[in-house]
């Protein structure tokens, strides 16, 4: 059972700034809808239709994955798409802090069968977010589980796109377990800090898992380098800076000229 019994709150925080919105430089909006545009070409393996499903992972950790599927999940429900963003990261959820949700349950509870899945609306897009909830001790028996598998399948039937946040692909396996059910498999490295070694094993951890790669994106980079990229810094404390290119098979980088906004609702809305 799935409640829809939450919504994400209006409170302002520097994390909220990294996630695209009306408000965003218009090179960073861009980027994710070339990125958004180039996901929507992408094929499922057995050429039967395009990619629904996708997993982002990245080669090692504090690459900006979760900030990427944050902003691909937005991307597409900007475009009026009903999207579903989880984060089945149990290693080290992200989502929940960059939303700046509180709930109590998510998707590890519900997998192991101790609670009911809570989805975050938010509100002013059709988007909704799954939490990991309880750390488990065995992650990776709980998403390789048959009810994992239903589950997304299920979810197919709502949603028009579902964006998976999983752990770091040369870290766990976890990643490998997602992507042999998935459409699709984006990779996140990170400019000056991932080799090329590392994205080498993360895109061989994928074809050995049978996944499908769909491409890799590059965040952080030096724009002046390279012709046709952007670069922007924020000018608060925290310096974040955003750099996307995109490789590999396709070439991307997204937006929306559409802004969301968040508030509290009351009310439960249920899906089997």
């Amino acid at each position: 059972m799935i409640n829809q019994n939450k919504t994400v709150t209006d409170t302002v925080s520097v994390n909220r700034k990294r996630l695209i919105n009306n408000d965003s430089p218009f090179a960073i909006k861009e980027a994710y809808v070339k990125l958004r545009t180039s996901l929507m070409f992408c094929m499922k393996a057995d050429k039967e239709g395009p990619c629904k499903v996708f997993a982002i992972t990245s080669a090692n950790p504090s690459e900006g994955k979760s900030l990427t599927a944050a902003n691909i999940a937005i991307s597409y429900a900007m475009l009026g798409k009903k999207t579903l963003l989880i984060d089945a990261d149990m290693r080290k959820p992200t989502q929940r802090r960059l939303w700046k949700v509180d709930i109590s349950t998510g998707l590890c509870d519900f997998l192991a069968g101790m609670g009911q899945l809570e989805l975050v609306k938010v509100d002013g897009l059709p988007l909704s977010i799954v939490c990991t909830g309880t750390i488990p001790p065995n992650p990776s028996e709980l998403l390789a589980s048959d009810i994992m598998k239903q589950f997304i399948k299920r979810c197919t039937k709502t949603y028009d796109y579902i964006i998976i946040d999983t752990p770091p692909i040369n870290t766990v396996a976890d990643a490998q377990i997602i992507s042999t059910f998935v459409d699709g498999v984006v990779v996140v490295a990170k400019s000056g800090s991932t080799t090329t070694d590392e994205l080498n094993m993360a895109l061989e951890a994928v074809d050995r898992a049978g996944g499908n790669l769909c491409g890799v994106v590059v965040n952080d980079m030096n724009m002046k380098s390279l012709k046709y990229s952007y670069k922007y810094r924020y000018s608060d404390k925290y310096g974040y800076k955003y750099g996307y290119k995109y490789g590999y098979k396709y070439g991307y980088k997204y937006g929306h000229k559409y802004g969301y906004k968040y508030s509290y609702s009351d009310g439960t809305n249920s899906t089997n």
